[in-house]
């Protein structure tokens, strides 16, 4: 059986989440100062909640209005608190960036892209201000906190920067600033959602966080279908070289190795694509590394734990367990929807990419799997699959022991669900009347 995370109702006499973690990333006491949230934005009732409230308004009149009144600044410029070392930027610079910032917004042609690119940025910033102060809550901020843009890696993943030193009369580069190991975020997209992991120490020290790699995919449950390819099966086709045969296997057939329904090989496709981009952008690499140069085994149903490098027998499709275990865990009291696998990733050849070639790494990780519900929140009563439109994909680690990942899958991920509206206040914008 996987590993099955359940959140257990705190009317059961469970304190908090610390408490449920125990023993969760690892054997010290500092392992009850980590903290891992979810933050998830469902973006086309957060749309229409803003255009109650300002008829007519529009992203980029929106997003110039905030950035004006909020004011922006690079992650590696002017610190938020003390704790970062100053590096001044004068209004000219600030101008710039909010520029910037509102040509990226506005480079995209589709207006929910553009709604995705605003959203992305107030939530990252967001993410930056809880590295400063992890107690920072959904409530209108008591002061005023700029939007902070954060760099990028080569890879163009964003990050949270360690404190930066230098010349403070000029801006400092992405390419020279180190990325905090103690306070980790990933972030993804997929209309209507928008999802950000972050996990950090809320004790402030500067401990690297144990298995700190960290990465999350949100995939929809629909195929694109269009006049190119307008059967499931064509839709398909480019992407069967992204997998290993087995994993392939595991999408296109059953356990007794008859063809899927469409509806069931859709899922499994995306639900396996989200694993494989979680893993990579935990690595740091995202999309520039070929998927099909390791092998995802999920360790209870791939592969037998007794025998994880022999063959695989898939039990049923993926989708099928998760939903499984999602009913026995409702059934028990569950409050927030997810469930675990430990993973063991192997390297099946060089990758044909600009990654280095080592960034591939064997070992053990965490997949944890949260559904996305239409109409009810991740708290409430238990899903069905008519209501199920999506699923999100989180991937921890490594370990270099199945028993170590087994231990941390059962930690519990907080999950919150947030509006634009919320993340505008969260920086001290209190009402929108524009």
């Amino acid at each position: 059986m996987p590993y099955l995370v359940s959140a257990i109702a705190a009317a059961q006499g469970i304190a908090s989440v610390e408490e449920l973690q125990g023993n969760d990333e690892c054997q010290s006491s500092s392992s009850m100062n980590i903290q891992m949230k979810l933050s998830i934005v469902r973006l086309d009732h957060s749309i229409a909640e803003i255009k109650k409230t300002s008829p007519g308004i529009g992203v980029g009149s929106l997003s110039r209005a905030v950035l004006d009144d909020l004011s922006c600044q690079s992650a590696t410029g002017e610190p938020a608190s003390r704790k970062w070392l100053s590096f001044a930027r004068n209004t000219s610079c600030n101008f710039n960036l909010k520029e910037e910032l509102i040509k990226k917004i506005m480079r995209y042609v589709k207006e929910p892209d553009r709604w995705t690119a605003f959203s992305s940025l107030l939530l990252k910033s967001i993410a930056f201000h809880r590295h400063i102060d992890p107690s920072m809550s959904v409530d209108v901020s008591a002061i005023v906190l700029p939007v902070i843009d954060l760099p990028r890696t080569k890879f163009n993943r964003p990050f949270l920067p360690q404190t930066v030193t230098g010349n403070s009369s000029r801006r400092v580069t992405d390419e020279e600033v180190e990325e905090c190991r103690e306070s980790v975020m990933s972030i993804s997209h997929q209309f209507p959602y928008l999802c950000m992991i972050h996990k950090q120490r809320s004790d402030h020290t500067s401990t690297q966080l144990p298995h700190d790699m960290l990465g999350c995919d949100v995939v929809m449950f629909e195929p694109r279908l269009n006049e190119y390819s307008p059967t499931i099966s064509d839709f398909l086709k480019p992407f069967v070289g992204c997998f290993t045969s087995c994993e392939w296997q595991a999408i296109s057939n059953d356990a007794s190795l008859r063809p899927r329904s469409d509806d069931s090989i859709v899922k499994e496709f995306y639900l396996r694509w989200a694993m494989k981009e979680a893993y990579t952008k935990a690595l740091g690499v995202g999309l520039y590394v070929d998927f099909d140069s390791f092998e995802i085994r999920l360790i209870g149903h791939d592969v037998d734990s007794t025998n994880i490098e022999g063959d695989w027998k898939p039990r049923g499709s993926l989708w099928g367990s998760i939903t499984t275990d999602l009913h026995h865990c409702n059934s028990n009291g569950q409050v927030e929807h997810q469930v675990s696998f430990v993973g063991q990733v192997m390297r099946m050849r060089e990758p044909r990419s600009d990654a280095k070639s080592d960034a591939v790494q064997n070992g053990y990780w965490v997949f944890t799997f949260v559904p996305l519900v239409d109409g009810l929140d991740n708290n409430s009563k238990e899903p069905d699959n008519s209501t199920i439109s999506g699923c999100i994909c989180i991937c921890k680690g490594p370990f270099d022991e199945e028993a170590d990942a087994a231990t941390s899958s059962k930690s519990i991920v907080n999950i919150e669900n947030l509006t634009l509206l919320e993340l505008i206040q969260m920086h001290g914008k209190e009402t929108l009347i524009y």
